[in-house]
């Protein structure tokens, strides 16, 4: 019992003294902060399973009030919690927890014969001893709610307001009232076409469906397409999808990470998360973009296009990297991230914990805490419950991004707390180094050929394709082709510009050139004659 007693005193210590790092809410999204007392304490609403889909039986609902510059729970909170879809009540109750984090059972019910739905939801629970009116979550039976919740794909909208907050019998001044999202999945079928046949793959739409997903043997690349209002792309928090593509599909069984586009654009690494673990058949391709990144991506596009373009690349072996770990109590951890980070310096990591008979740790709860060169700790996380130590993870894999000052050697060290509920006897650590060697903007500015050189990357013949076909405009395609010359992601000749154009009028030859080197009929040179055409008549300004 010693060694876990210096353990969970030295983990107290770093979650007092450094900076928490934060994971993304997958399936929901956090409220902005609000002042409260010498705090900034916010709400955040998570689904577990993460990519629960209608009709796959119950779903656990976690509600967390905390300080947000802390990442610290507020304890002994009183909650009403009002759900929301399509503008409609659907379920609406008082709830009580010690710890600060509100854990609700949901068993979807579509069946309601009443014209306002919240009459027909349910409640199951312990009445609190203290809050009139209220359910507790403090045991270790959460509460229940049957209802129509979550029978539906969509967003739903939570409205939660904290009547009380450190003391049960206090109430607050006012009631503090924050607004969050849940998104649920609609699940969709696809089929990735090669020589051999046809692999059918699942995706999961956490917003509007994907209108079409498609596979290009000449660049191994899936495409698809869906709707996005851009001129709203400041109040959007996240973007999300998820592609489930069969292990035995075989232009993917050697690769380990991917990269891609949005509309033209790069994407940062940590947009496209690779997961081959959760699931013993197929791999898992996670497509999640934020809002403060789509808001860059849209001051560089015209305010009226409505979709998203995005193709996903596999990435080259050597950007991705693993270890294993393996802790003395017989588990082991394989921690894949992606050395390529961008102006956010967020490192993306993925943890996959097996117990010691080789299956994924179901519930196991962990910390980190990451070291530079000089062995000073500047980031650590140890969940946001002092009650029960670590981050929980239902599934046995769990995705941090973690903020990195610099290029350099680092060392990352995990610690088992428990599994469950349950604390491990002694603490486990295990610890790996890492280097991030660049900057994306430092890969940006090396040259790779010389400024005479043609240089296309293959994944632009979607973009090519994508304007001949006429699925986006020719004001898209000319910034997007504009943009990637400055950021000298396309390499084309020097190209003396002439004057802007009045009419920037495009002639068919040159979309026809696009069209017919996207199909592989002309070859490189042909298409960038088309660019340097247009450069040279001002329609394209570099």
């Amino acid at each position: 019992m010693f060694p876990k007693l210096i353990a969970f005193s030295m983990l107290l210590i770093f979650a007092l003294s450094s900076q928490f790092a934060y994971a993304q809410h997958h399936g929901g999204e956090q409220a902005p902060p609000v002042s409260f007392g010498d705090k900034q304490v916010t709400v955040s609403a998570a689904l577990e399973p993460a990519d629960y889909t209608p009709g796959k039986g119950t779903a656990n609902l976690k509600i967390r009030f905390f300080d947000s510059n802390t990442n610290t729970n507020i304890e002994r909170v009183t909650y009403r919690v009002g759900i929301y879809y399509d503008g409609q009540l659907v379920a609406n109750q008082m709830f009580f927890d010690k710890d600060g984090e509100l854990d609700l059972t949901v068993k979807p019910r579509s069946e309601c014969g009443e014209k306002e739905p919240w009459r027909c939801t349910k409640y199951e629970g312990e009445k609190d001893l203290i809050v009139p009116n209220a359910l507790t979550s403090s045991g270790n039976n959460p509460p229940i709610i049957t209802g129509p919740v979550f029978d539906k794909s969509g967003t739903y909208q939570l409205k939660v307001a904290i009547i009380g907050a450190t003391n049960p019998k206090t109430q607050t001044a006012q009631d503090i009232n924050f607004e969050t999202n849940i998104n649920i999945a609609q699940e969709q079928k696809f089929s990735l076409k090669t020589a051999k046949g046809e692999t059918p793959v699942a995706v999961k739409a956490f917003q509007d469906p994907l209108s079409s997903l498609q596979f290009s043997e000449q660049t191994n690349s899936i495409s698809f397409a869906m709707p996005f209002h851009w001129e709203h792309a400041e109040h959007t928090q996240l973007v999300r999808n998820q592609i489930e593509i069969p292990k035995s599909f075989a232009p993917y069984q050697n690769v380990n990470g991917f990269k891609g586009t949005l509309n033209g654009i790069p994407l940062f690494p940590k947009d496209i998360q690779f997961d081959p673990y959760s699931s013993k058949n197929t791999n898992i391709i996670h497509f999640l973009v934020t809002g403060e990144e789509l808001q860059i991506i849209s001051g560089k596009q015209k305010v009226d296009s409505h979709s998203m373009l995005v193709e996903i690349i596999p990435e080259s072996p050597n950007a991705i990297k693993s270890s294993d770990l393996k802790f003395v109590n017989g588990y082991k951890a394989t921690i894949s991230y992606d050395t390529r980070y961008g102006a956010s310096k967020d490192v993306s990591f993925t943890f996959a914990f097996f117990d010691p008979s080789g299956n994924l740790a179901k519930d196991i709860r962990y910390a980190y805490s990451v070291k530079d060169s000089s062995g000073k700790e500047f980031v650590v996380n140890t969940g946001g419950n002092p009650n029960l130590l670590g981050i929980n993870v239902p599934s046995g894999v769990d995705s941090r991004l973690i903020t990195i000052p610099s290029k350099g050697a680092y060392t990352l060290q995990l610690i088992l707390t428990g599994s469950g509920f349950l604390d491990f006897d002694q603490f486990v650590l295990a610890s790996m180094q890492f280097d991030v060697s660049e900057t994306r903007a430092e890969t940006a500015s090396v040259p790779t050929t010389q400024p005479s050189q043609t240089m296309i990357p293959n994944w632009i013949r979607s973009n090519a394709k994508w304007w001949a076909d006429g699925t986006i405009g020719d004001s898209d395609f000319v910034s997007g082709i504009q943009y990637l010359i400055k950021q000298g992601i396309l390499k084309i000749p020097q190209t003396s510009s002439g004057p802007a154009s009045d009419t920037n009028q495009i002639p068919p030859w040159v979309k026809n050139n696009a069209k017919w080197w996207a199909d592989g009929t002309i070859g490189d040179s042909d298409f960038v004659s088309g660019i340097q055409y247009l450069i040279k008549q001002g329609i394209i300004r570099v």
